[in-house]
């Protein structure tokens, strides 16, 4: 399938990929980000690195491949005195994983990945670029740094894989974003051969409410959708990629519990067609619902024409579920599980 969800390696995206259908998990070769925590060490990172693949060998055994990165994690924090992200590769050496690399990284950020080849610590034969948007500006620029990485890698990997990353890509110029994927794909392919080639984005910012304000609704064209669709009309067999239904700048900022309630509203993401529709409460604290929000947000959504039933997806069911009031309230916490799979349900069986 050509879709590529790109996901936090955390609880709620784990268990979204785990509640897919047997089928779906076993065509989806997601994306996962190491997630960036508050305070983090190098002991808290290798922790962390250890649950990640844990909640591998439990979860996801099942999917064909998937790429793991590190991108959000500082290359400052070692473990064992070497570049984090050695770690990550060695840990998951019994994994089918694609390394990623990229020209925004330090030299031995990028040489671990040849060595973890060299000593047989990837099972498979592929690598990945990842490229942000401020690379795609002009591959003049980046030329000789990306020849100079590739190259590298040549005596070691005979697949390469592209990732175009727009990450947020809301309210940028779609015309003038397209044509630069366009000239950078074009002028990379012809210095180098990529057996895939994805570009991907979100039109989620880290801040909801820069979206729509407390108890209001909004329905908005999916950005990064516009971004693909112009661009693969000049190249086609391109491989969409999204950042389901959370921001690719979100991250693990530590807030008390209490606090936490006074500036959360609940939200509820449902992507259809080339929209993405986004319902949003007040703060759970003070709020006289408090997360029957949630329950209140699910009754709107399942009454909506584009709303594909409760038998379509386990995030589907679970909407359905709270907007009859069945089981424990959502919240924070939970909700993501449901959106996060009623997502990738839909761009893996029926975006087109």
């Amino acid at each position: 399938m050509n879709y590529v969800p790109f996901l936090k390696y955390k609880v709620n995206e784990v268990s979204a990929l785990k509640a897919l259908s047997l089928n779906d998990r076993k065509r989806v070769t997601p994306f996962f980000d190491l997630p960036r925590k508050d305070m983090l060490n190098s002991a808290s990172l290798k922790d962390t690195i250890d649950k990640a693949h844990r909640k591998y060998e439990i979860n996801l055994d099942s999917l064909p491949y998937f790429y793991i990165d590190n991108f959000d994690i500082n290359d400052n924090i070692l473990i064992n005195g070497d570049d984090n992200y050695f770690y990550v590769l060695e840990k998951f050496s019994d994994a089918n994983i694609v390394p990623v690399v990229g020209i925004d990284r330090s030299e031995r950020r990028n040489d671990v990945v040849i060595e973890a080849k060299i000593n047989d610590m990837l099972l498979l034969d592929t690598v990945a670029l990842r490229v942000s948007y401020e690379d795609i500006i002009s591959y003049t620029l980046i030329e000789d740094e990306v020849t100079e990485l590739l190259e590298s890698l040549n005596d070691h990997f005979g697949s390469y894989h592209l990732i175009i990353d727009n990450r947020i890509c809301h309210n940028i110029d779609i015309e003038v974003r397209s044509a630069q994927v366009i000239s950078f794909i074009n002028d990379i392919c012809s210095d180098f051969t990529f057996d895939r080639i994805i570009v991907t984005g979100s039109s989620i910012p880290a801040s909801i409410r820069d979206l729509l304000e407390p108890n209001c609704e909004i329905t908005i064209d999916r950005s990064e959708v516009k971004i693909f669709n112009k661009v693969s009309l000049v190249l086609p067999s391109l491989v969409i990629g999204d950042y389901t239904a959370v921001s690719p700048n979100y991250s693990d900022v530590q807030i008390r519990g209490e606090l936490m309630r006074r500036v959360t509203a609940p939200k509820m993401m449902y992507s259809f067609d080339h929209k993405l529709n986004i319902k949003r409460g007040g703060a759970i604290e003070g709020h006289p619902r408090g997360n029957k929000q949630y329950n209140d947000l699910s009754a709107v959504l399942i009454g909506e024409a584009f709303y594909r039933g409760s038998v379509y997806s386990f995030g589907d069911k679970y909407i359905d579920e709270k907007a009859k009031n069945i089981g424990s309230d959502a919240s924070p916490s939970t909700i993501p599980k449901a959106l996060i799979n009623a997502h990738i349900t839909y761009m893996l069986n029926d975006f087109t």
